[in-house]
């Protein structure tokens, strides 16, 4: 753990793995109540994201697009924004206001989401996406700097837990409310819909939340130079394999966020609401249940080794690998249904573990840049490569297999979960070193 070299520690300098800091709360009364605020700023930030995936087909028809379209605007336009301004988000809340970086942040998110329903082109839809992307790219390193600041450290891996369950939960709501809004109205009013009650979430979010300083206004280190955090993130060998994982895990997972509900409607031929409460019972029951489970799971391994923190993601990947192929390829709805949930489910068990490793392997200054420099991997990588794939092999082969297309292409993602896998477990081997030599 990085101190001042002369003079009294800073309370904010000190903080490590092992002490609570002074102002720490429990995970229950004040502090519970501010982890609840940050999950339903969480649970928002996900509605917003996943909304357009369920309103492809209205949009693709009224819009005159194609898959290879929807997978560049829902995929590697958003990926590219929402990866770079992680990074300069991320460091204004580690030197000034992790508060203000999220307040702001979502306001914004939720303006432009509402924007988005004005879109007549291509192209200003596009713009739309951007101004999301670029705002809610503040709100998950903002959020796990305040958790680990506000939280004592034996509770934190459960409390990042409890605020990445928002990604199921958000990605449940927004995929029924889309689905529903776009069956009785269209897919503009489900926009404006959706988007708009985040303006009061933002006012709500900055009467609650605390007003904790960055370390620059609270006369602590302040945080170093980018370049010398990356240079300190990437030397750890564990930090390059969980940053690798997690980018060939998200390359499949955000290709299936964005064309799982079209393939339900194309090979399955659901309707916009029917596909939307399948996804929902999808995300909500597997992502529920993945998201807690691995953060609980890991924590209590991780009493025997530190290792098991990515062990655990490993054998997720492994075992999620087969299910999701057979969820593409099962001619049964309700089979499909239940194989992708579990699938899922299975692969969800590496996002709170790995957040939490990251966390431990930094001071208290980084923290938001650390978590930032992550999301930077898994995103650049895994929502920009997956869906464009997955778009452009689905209009190669609809030639051929017509609305079958999508259901071989998403087969494809088999191999970024392998390859994830991989990693986590190289990741294991690594971390309860780099832990020590961090502290």
């Amino acid at each position: 753990m990085d101190v001042p070299a002369t003079g009294a520690t800073p309370v904010l300098a000190r903080i490590d793995i092992a002490d609570d800091p002074p102002a720490a709360y429990p995970l229950a009364g004040r502090g519970g109540l501010m982890v609840g605020m940050l999950l339903l700023v969480n649970i928002v930030n996900f509605v917003d994201r996943q909304l357009p995936f369920i309103l492809i087909g209205s949009i693709k028809k009224d819009l005159l697009l194609s898959d290879a379209q929807i997978g560049l605007m829902a995929g590697l336009t958003f990926a590219i924004v929402y990866s770079v301004a992680a990074l300069p988000l991320a460091h204004a809340a580690d030197r000034w206001s992790p508060r203000w970086v999220l307040v702001l942040s979502l306001a914004t998110w939720s303006g432009m989401t509402a924007l988005s329903g004005l879109a007549q082109t291509f192209t200003q839809l596009v713009f739309g996406r951007i101004g999301v992307a670029a705002s809610e790219a503040g709100c998950t390193p903002s959020a796990h700097a305040l958790i680990v600041r506000i939280i004592a450290p034996r509770r934190r891996a459960l409390a990042l837990a409890l605020f990445s369950i928002g990604v199921p939960i958000g990605s449940t709501l927004g995929l029924i409310l889309g689905g529903w809004i776009n069956d009785v109205a269209d897919w503009r009013t489900a926009f404006f819909v959706v988007g708009l009650p985040g303006l009061g979430l933002a006012l709500l979010a900055w009467l609650i939340l605390p007003k904790l300083p960055g370390t620059e206004v609270a006369g602590s280190v302040a945080p170093p130079g980018f370049g010398a955090t990356l240079h300190r993130l990437f030397a750890l060998r564990s930090f390059r394999y969980m940053a690798a994982g997690s980018a060939f895990y998200s390359s499949g997972s955000y290709a299936i966020n964005v064309f799982a509900p079209a393939f339900l409607m194309r090979v399955h031929g659901l309707t916009a609401s029917q596909a939307g409460l399948r996804m929902g019972i999808v995300f909500g029951v597997g992502g529920l249940i993945g998201t807690f489970v691995g953060g609980v799971l890991a924590d209590r391994l991780a009493r025997r080794d530190e290792a098991w923190r990515q062990y655990l993601p490993a054998i997720g990947q492994w075992v999620s690998l087969p299910l999701g192929v057979g969820a593409w390829l099962a001619p049964d709805l309700n089979v499909a249904t239940a194989l992708l949930a579990t699938s899922y489910m299975m692969g969800l068990l590496y996002f709170a573990p790995t957040f939490a490793a990251v966390q431990s392997l930094v001071p208290d200054r980084i923290r938001a840049t650390a978590s930032a420099v992550l999301l930077f991997c898994l995103t650049i990588v895994g929502s920009s490569v997956g869906p464009l794939v997955v778009g452009w092999l689905s209009d190669l082969l609809t030639p051929r297999f017509g609305a079958l297309s999508l259901r071989y292409a998403l087969c494809s993602m088999a191999v970024t979960m392998a390859l994830s896998g991989i990693s986590f477990q190289l990741a294991g081997r690594s971390l309860a070193g780099d832990i020590r030599r961090s502290i």
